[in-house]
């Protein structure tokens, strides 16, 4: 397999495979997954390419997450006639996506920040 000129290697690494992208690889999401033809994609920078194909992940993502949001919904309104009386299910009784998760609080980054800051501001007025 033919590989990006030295200056062109990307410090990303295949996840998980230790193996650096190679040209293939590109072609493969440009034209395969992003759907550029040929030309275009043949005229971008290699930062270019990076960014479109980030950008074509998070919309893949957002989509993934409507889809289940989606079919959460579904099951709300599938389940509800069969609630006790007085019961309402709401979509986040079934399930709470990792992405509506608030992240937990780190305690002891948040001190050792803090120790830090009380470090710098002792010997100013």
């Amino acid at each position: 397999m033919r590989q990006w000129p030295a200056c062109w290697v990307l410090a990303r690494k295949k996840k998980g495979s230790g193996k650096p992208l190679t040209l293939e690889d590109c072609i493969k999401v440009g034209l395969g997954q992003i759907g550029l033809d040929p030309t275009s994609f043949y005229d971008l920078t290699l930062h270019e390419f990076i960014l479109a194909a980030e950008g074509f992940h998070q919309l893949e993502e957002v989509r993934q997450q409507a889809d289940w949001q989606r079919t959460r919904w579904l099951a709300t309104l599938m389940l509800s006639p069969h609630a006790k009386k007085g019961q309402s299910i709401k979509p986040r009784d079934l399930a709470i996506f990792p992405w509506e998760k608030k992240p937990k609080k780190n305690k002891a980054h948040a001190n050792m920040l803090r120790q830090v800051l009380k470090g710098h501001s002792n010997g100013k007025t």
